[in-house]
């Protein structure tokens, strides 16, 4: 089975949105959380859905999911204080219902420019390597800096940004979350960091540069701008 776990329990604080959390506001008149489910909802090797979402607005999704007839979603949870929290929720949630080698692929429900082909090479990998993490390669100078100068200029030949989807097989990836709890870890940054510091591998597969996470304003505006691409392309023929 593959299950895409979607992660929408953020208030989007660096949004700077007072009326609606970033994953409901509208790009191109539909919220960025159904742009991003239906690129799951229509892909015919993914059998369900879970959603972790922020608390007071589970009515409010549940029309949007009767409104846009996604059907894929088979368990809502509330979100937990951090976003390992929510991971572990979700993950706790789907291992009661699937098998432990289920394919899970854990990604931002607010990046939306996710597309078919991606989806595929995530499944694909895990299959083949235990794992999957969505990279994207670097185009700028790396530096790192201490109190305003420049300490060191790194290589940017191996280097990549850290992206979702990262999937996995549930039962693996569920009891690396167990383990972080019982060390007393509680917010660590994502599950790829998780696999690194217990020495699991980890497979990359590369993503394209469009798979942005819409995190602040100007991420708002540039995913508004690649939609507007796809829709003149679309129109084109092209």
């Amino acid at each position: 089975m593959n299950v895409a776990l979607i992660f929408a329990g953020g208030v989007g604080s660096r949004m700077n949105s007072r009326a609606l959390p970033k994953q409901f506001l509208e790009i191109n008149g539909k919220p960025v959380i159904i742009h991003t489910l239906e690129h799951f909802e229509n892909h015919p090797d993914i059998d369900a859905i879970a959603v972790a979402l922020i608390g007071g607005w589970h009515d409010h999704f549940r029309a949007l999911l009767h409104r846009y007839d996604i059907r894929k979603v088979r368990w809502i949870v509330e979100g937990g204080e951090t976003g390992q929290a929510s991971r572990h929720k979700v993950l706790q949630a789907v291992a009661n219902e699937c098998a432990d080698d289920s394919v899970v692929l854990l990604h931002d429900g607010v990046r939306p420019l996710i597309n078919h082909q991606l989806i595929t090479k995530n499944i694909e990998a895990v299959r083949t390597h235990g794992s999957a993490i969505t990279c994207t390669k670097f185009n700028e100078t790396v530096t790192v800096v201490h109190d305003d100068a420049i300490t060191e200029v790194i290589p940017r030949d191996h280097i990549y940004a850290a992206q979702a989807p990262q999937s996995f097989r549930l039962g693996e990836i569920l009891a690396l979350y167990d383990r972080a709890v019982a060390d007393g870890e509680h917010d660590s940054i994502d599950s790829c960091t998780l696999m690194k510091r217990y020495g699991h591998p980890l497979h990359a597969i590369e993503g394209p540069r469009s798979n942005i996470k819409v995190t602040t304003a100007e991420d708002f505006y540039v995913c508004r701008t690649f939609f507007q691409l796809l829709e003149d392309q679309q129109i084109a023929g092209s």
